[in-house]
């Protein structure tokens, strides 16, 4: 008898609740929603120039499409570089700012009280950026 309660139950619970479950969504009636996949775009992060381009000892050869050839001079012989350079212990850059150029950053050129503004322009050419006088006009 426990076999056949056993197996009635069985039947039930493989058959019965799976048309049980199906009949009660159909009765609500509602629309299915469709999901879109859409894959997301790829961000890609902007990698910036090596520093190789602006180094004094580089020797860098470009072709006509994407080719390039990048070798480095500090030590003789030279050595290709592989990778985009980051950091380089070696680097030095082509034009080195001097100490009049970074001084003349941020400074304002004001005249004295005494000249005049007619006299702007030989006043200006009279000044170099260090505050000294000298002009070809004298």
């Amino acid at each position: 008898m426990i076999v056949i309660v056993t197996a009635i139950t069985y039947w039930v619970i493989r058959f019965g609740v799976p048309r049980v479950r199906a009949w009660i969504a159909a009765r609500k009636a509602e629309p299915a929603m469709a999901a879109l996949r859409i894959p997301a775009p790829k961000r890609t992060v902007p990698v910036p120039d090596p520093l190789c381009y602006e180094c004094v000892y580089a020797h860098i050869v470009r072709g006509y499409g994407v080719e390039e050839l990048i070798a480095c001079g500090y030590a003789f012989p030279m050595r290709e570089v592989l990778f985009r350079v980051r950091e380089c212990s070696d680097y030095r850059p082509k034009r080195e700012r001097n100490r009049v150029e970074i001084a003349n950053e941020g400074a304002v050129c004001i005249l004295p009280l005494d000249e005049k503004a007619a006299d702007f322009h030989a006043v200006a050419a009279r000044r170099d950026g260090e505050g000294e006088l000298e002009s070809s006009y004298d």
